[in-house]
């Protein structure tokens, strides 16, 4: 199971108010106000700070005193209306190891020092936690101990259309190394849609040259081309192009850092039989040329026990409707013509998903997916773009009993993040889990950028996407649930 130190987003968090006078809109201070050194430092610090500080993504610094009280009016209105800290999972489902959200005491404390004028109070202020001078979101404060940048700097337009593509760089290790954490920094937020990476190898024919970043694309250093020196024979690795990926040293979406290993987990990267990271990077346009070179940052693991990570049970995409499209039959040439027309490139990934009608509010898509064997589901992730509304994962056991694992009634494309359950869901084999996901492409839909079209499934932030992970653990051995349904 990942565990999320969730602190990034593409756009900035908190509505930038100037810093008028307070004592015009409070009461003052009375002996029962809560002050800064006393206890609302505290708060501020463990639960704001992380995003709100120098060389991080929140457009204010909560550090001190100062920095708070400028803007306390500010801090009250997002508080109070449970917009800061961001958190989407309606509380009546599930419970998670990531939670960000406060608890009515807190919100409460924090309210009343606004209204009491945001005194500091006597005393020494609160320490601030340890943070990395560069911005990387260990909880620890502690810096990578391996730093890992693609060799290349990118740079994309002021508008248009960005493709999926995929860069290609030698993997940095030789031998297996145990990780405990990784964090992908894109040295652009705002004009990065995702990044994820895979560990793999060289195809057999195949080198790391100079190529096209995809067909037609331009020609950049990184790519993965024919090796005109290769003969078979000679090839006495070409048993391991058959190995399949061997893992991934992480992946950026907006409100993900630095992920950790489950307690007892290490990510295993096997350096002696993989020898290649592969880059998938998709760019968005912000109206402006914007340059990005990511980088990763790697957490080797202190010691040598535990389990590596299982991969991900990737539930497919699915027709709307609530029809189950489990295996969509491959389409001939004349139907890929066909959807094809009128439609951007990359528009359409899955032609059997219907588009999203122009003005409809409320659209709703269902997928599906089985589990094959005992498991135990570790966490909880969905992926859309800007008009995904509300999202509910629901699994239903053999015996027709039905669990509301997650619901996301306000989905927020900036903020995507992984449910980690606080204790593992068991899901029998022959389980299914199934998620429901509604979009408006309304005018009430602030961030709908063209409500007045249909809208396709594809890459582009501008059309739309329906991809969820559950990650899970199978339940073998001395792992599997006691009568009561616990481990």
């Amino acid at each position: 199971m990942s565990r999320s130190f969730v602190l990034t987003t593409l756009t900035a968090v908190m509505v930038i108010v100037g810093g008028r006078s307070l004592t015009a809109e409070t009461s003052g201070p009375t002996e029962d106000t809560p002050t800064y050194n006393g206890a609302v430092g505290q708060l501020l610090l463990e639960n704001c700070a992380a995003c709100h500080r120098p060389n991080q993504i929140g457009p204010m610094s909560l550090l001190t005193y100062k920095d708070a009280r400028r803007w306390a009016r500010t801090i009250k209105a997002k508080v109070e209306g449970r917009e800061m800290p961001p958190w989407f999972a309606d509380p009546r489902f599930g419970h998670f190891a990531n939670d960000l959200s406060l608890s009515e005491q807190d919100i409460a404390t924090i309210v009343e020092w606004v209204d009491g004028g945001a005194p500091e109070g006597e005393g020494a202020p609160p320490e601030p936690p340890t943070f990395s001078d560069d911005g990387w979101t260990h909880p620890s404060g502690r810096d990578p101990d391996f730093i890992y940048e693609l060799p290349i700097e990118w740079h994309t337009e002021a508008d248009g259309e960005s493709p999926n593509f995929n860069l290609f760089t030698p993997l940095p290790f030789d031998k297996e190394v145990l990780i405990e954490a990784t964090e992908i920094r894109p040295g652009n937020f705002a004009a990065t849609h995702h990044i994820v990476t895979n560990v793999m190898n060289v195809p057999a024919g195949m080198k790391i040259g100079t190529g096209p970043a995809w067909p037609g694309g331009p020609v950049v250093d990184y790519a993965l081309v024919r090796d005109p020196d290769y003969e078979p024979d000679q090839d006495s690795d070409a048993g391991n192009s058959d190995l399949g990926p061997g893992g991934s040293l992480g992946a950026y979406i907006p409100g993900r850092g630095a992920v950790l290993t489950a307690e007892g987990q290490r990510l295993s990267i096997r350096g002696d039989q993989f020898n290649m990271v592969a880059w998938n990077l998709h760019y968005q346009a912000t109206g402006q040329p914007e340059s990005a070179r990511p980088q990763i940052g790697i957490w080797f693991a202190k010691d040598d026990e535990g389990t590596t990570q299982e991969p991900p049970m990737v539930l497919q995409e699915y027709i709307s409707k609530g029809v189950q499209l489990i295996a969509p039959p491959p389409l001939s040439a004349a139907e890929r013509r066909a959807a094809a027309q009128g439609r951007q490139a990359g528009q359409n990934l899955n032609p059997l998903l219907d588009p999203i009608p122009a003005n409809d509010g409320n659209w709703t898509v269902t997928g599906i997916g089985a589990v094959q064997n005992d498991s135990w589901i570790q966490s909880l992730l969905v992926h859309a773009h800007l008009r995904g509304k509300d999202f509910t994962f629901v699994l239903t056991r053999p015996d027709g009993t039905e669990e509301i694992m997650l619901r996301v009634p306000n989905y927020s494309f900036d903020w995507q993040f992984e449910y980690e359950l606080s204790e593992p869901t068991f899901a029998p084999a022959g389980s299914t889990i199934k998620m429901i996901a509604r979009y408006d492409n309304s005018r009430a839909n602030r961030h709908n950028p063209a409500p007045h079209r249909e809208v396709y499934w594809s890459e582009q932030s501008w059309d739309d996407m329906f991809l969820t992970t559950v990650q899970y653990t199978e339940a073998e051995g001395d792992n599997r649930p006691r009568t009561d349904g616990t481990r």
